[in-house]
């Protein structure tokens, strides 16, 4: 594998059928005034086939001069990848220092048996390094030869040297089925809001108000691409337990292949949306570094699953809570109570959270703070506390009155926050100056 080699042929075409449509488009829309008969008989016949033909012609030749620039080369110690026809480019990454790779495979890619490598390297780089496109069945091998050269396991294979045997299947940790997922989106209240509006569009467009239709429309626009990116990323969803962490598997339209090293977990929330809590149903998301798409977006580990789910994803990412009964403890944390040790707002937060005082607790172990608050829908968050970057004290006027104030904790790679919310003011002071102490030991 030491020599340089090209990318499957198809691959400039996964994205650029784009440029094709953009021709026909163009095409289209300058005719539009003609017939179909127009369109397509006469000279004008003789010059569209002449002007498509030869911008098809510089299409192909474009996508025969990418794909052959593009080459990559893999060695014991780096993989190369080098592109550009005009602008070079020339990325690498060390061996060494991969983590995980991911398989990729949008829909295009799919159609063509093609998938994409994405490498998560610990150097620091804010890029992540592509190898677009391959074979799928050559990128899972390639994938499985470079994290073996990785952990030091074996050298480079060469094409003379017989294969190891397949490693055996990494154990399912949760499944997504289909009818839950659809069932857990269709009680999300988007979904609902989403509904009622098409279902008032329907009602006026009969009734012939089209500026209210006009009005409504951008909202249906909005919930349906909402929609679609909660099933496209959750569709036929899988998680499984690898050495070091989960290797999450997910995609409708898009698939993808993406692995999760547990030390990379920064913080971890589990929530239950209102009429999800009447059927037992959780979603887990969590703050890493360097392994989601987007810098400021959350991973989701599991789109929607049971309380055993929730366990055995939570026992892989953050095994030790440092508390006895941990499964009691982690079904207190993600529903409500004071057992455990669970430390709850006191009686005079209800003035200012009527329905959800009761629930807002937290609990501060050796090695994590567990926080719970949310009324009809709830969020516990888990916060290691070597991973807490940063710490916020919440006193507005009104929990001045009451004596009440609240603590967040932040942490790297994503949006998710651990909030003690509306504490007895010396409560979360102690906790504060604790937990600052703790800061500034470790």
């Amino acid at each position: 594998m030491n020599q340089w080699q090209r990318v499957h042929p198809a691959s400039p075409f996964v994205h650029g059928w784009l440029a094709i449509v953009g021709l026909l488009w163009v095409y289209w829309q300058n005719t539009d005034e003609l017939s179909w008969a127009d369109r397509f008989s006469g000279s004008r016949l003789t010059w569209t086939v002449a002007i498509g033909s030869a911008a098809l012609l510089l299409v192909l030749i474009f996508y025969a001069l990418s794909w052959y620039f593009t080459r990559y080369k893999i060695s014991e110690t780096h993989v190369y990848v080098n592109s550009g026809m005009i602008f070079r480019s020339q990325k690498q990454a060390r061996i060494d220092k991969v983590q995980g790779i991911d398989i990729a495979q949008p829909l295009v890619a799919r159609l063509l048996g093609l998938a994409e490598l994405r490498f998560d390297v610990a150097d620091g780089s804010a890029s992540v390094m592509r190898l677009s496109f391959l074979r799928k069945a050559h990128a899972h091998q390639l994938r499985t030869e470079i994290l073996a050269l990785a952990q030091g396991e074996v050298a480079a294979p060469s094409e003379d040297v017989e294969q190891p045997p397949a490693a055996e299947p990494v154990p399912l940790m949760a499944k997504v089925p289909a009818g839950r997922l659809l069932a857990s989106l269709l009680l999300r209240v988007p979904t609902i809001i989403g509904l009622l509006g098409a279902l008032s569009v329907g009602i006026v467009s009969i009734t012939g108000n089209g500026a209210f239709v006009a009005g409504l429309l951008p909202i249906l626009l909005g919930f349906g691409g909402w929609f679609y990116k909660e099933l496209n990323n959750s569709w036929n969803f899988s998680a499984s337990a690898t050495d070091t962490g989960l290797r999450i598997s997910h995609g409708l339209a898009d698939t993808k292949q993406q692995s999760l090293p547990a030390g990379r977990v920064q913080s971890i929330q589990v929530s239950s949306p209102a009429f999800w809590r009447l059927l037992g149903w959780y979603r887990v998301e969590v703050n890493a570094l360097g392994v989601g798409d987007e810098e400021f977006s959350n991973l989701l580990v599991l789109p929607v699953g049971d309380f055993n789910a929730v366990t055995q994803v939570m026992g892989i990412l953050l095994p030790d809570l440092s508390a006895e009964n941990q499964r009691e403890v982690l079904l207190t944390a993600i529903t409500t109570g004071t057992t455990h040790g669970f430390i709850n707002s006191p009686v005079r937060a209800k003035t200012l959270s009527p329905g959800a005082w009761k629930h807002q607790a937290f609990l501060a172990t050796q090695n994590c703070v567990i926080t719970r608050f949310g009324w009809l829908s709830r969020s516990a968050a888990f916060v290691p506390h070597n991973r807490i970057q940063g710490m916020g004290w919440q006193q507005g006027p009104w929990e001045r009155r009451h004596d009440l104030a609240g603590v967040r904790l932040y942490s790297a790679g994503g949006t998710i926050i651990g909030y003690l919310h509306q504490l007895d003011a010396s409560v979360a002071s102690e906790f504060f100056a604790v937990q600052a102490k703790r800061q500034v030991e470790r």
